[in-house]
């Protein structure tokens, strides 16, 4: 069984990091570097989390029965997976370029004094490296919003199909054809594939949200990343309404 990976705050490097920010009492940088870390540590347990409900997901759409169906929805779930793995690269990236720099910046440090230290640390431009996180969490959240759209349309589509044939069956016993029943939301592969999707959503949001968080905390309250995101954020539900709006008007 193979072992849990390291967090960043229990790193060696970060560990050092940490250590010479305090002992040269550059207390501002520190607190960065410890809202990056735990940022980074938190986003990484949420990914792993939504990995393991893909695999449990794709269990749900091995069941079903029509390969055609089948084949759909494990393409949707392909689109899911890949994005959750481009966030994870992200997220992994932010971490392994921390990590390098932590022990370039601790080696300066030694070799240069606090000084330099301090420069170094500003370099690292954290609140920068967030903001670039946080755009992509809120293109992630988008995607996810379009997928349940055409989750919504594939339902509405097999149900509708469905009726028809039973309506068939029903003409050729001479029998009355029967008014389509509502679409239940709770129901069935496609509606928990849909719940899944609307899950990921909702994560993707949650990382935008405490990474615009992280940055104000660290700005003092100030945060300009905020409401571009808060903008950004605008447009993609008048998007989302008119996705959906022209889903229902076929």
């Amino acid at each position: 069984m193979a072992e849990p990976a390291l967090t960043l705050r229990d790193h060696p490097q970060i560990i050092d990091l940490i250590s010479v920010l305090e002992q040269s009492g550059l207390q501002k940088q520190k607190e960065e570097v410890q809202a990056l870390v735990g940022y980074i540590d938190g986003m990484e347990e949420k990914l792993s989390q939504m990995m393991d409900e893909m695999k449990e997901m794709r269990l749900e759409v091995g069941k079903l029965h029509d390969k055609g169906i089948r084949a759909r929805c494990s393409q949707l779930a392909d689109t899911v997976e890949g994005k959750v793995r481009q966030t994870k690269v992200m997220v992994s990236t932010a971490k392994e370029n921390l990590i390098s720099s932590a022990k370039q910046m601790v080696q300066t440090f030694r070799e240069k004094g606090r000084s330099a230290l301090c420069h170094a640390a500003q370099a690292l431009h954290i609140p920068s490296v967030l903001s670039r996180m946080g755009r992509g969490f809120a293109h992630s959240e988008k995607s996810m919003g379009q997928l349940a759209v055409r989750l919504d349309s594939m339902r509405e589509e097999l149900h509708q199909a469905g009726g028809h044939i039973k309506n068939a069956g029903l003409a050729l016993t001479g029998k009355e054809p029967q008014e389509s029943k509502e679409l239940s939301a709770d129901k069935g592969v496609l509606a928990k594939l849909r719940s899944f999707v609307l899950s990921c959503g909702k994560v993707f949001s949650e990382m935008e949200r405490d990474m615009a968080l992280t940055v104000e905390r660290i700005n003092g309250g100030r945060s300009s990343v905020k409401t571009e995101l808060q903008g950004l954020r605008s447009a993609q539900a008048g998007q989302r309404r008119q996705a959906a709006s022209k889903e229902q008007a076929r």
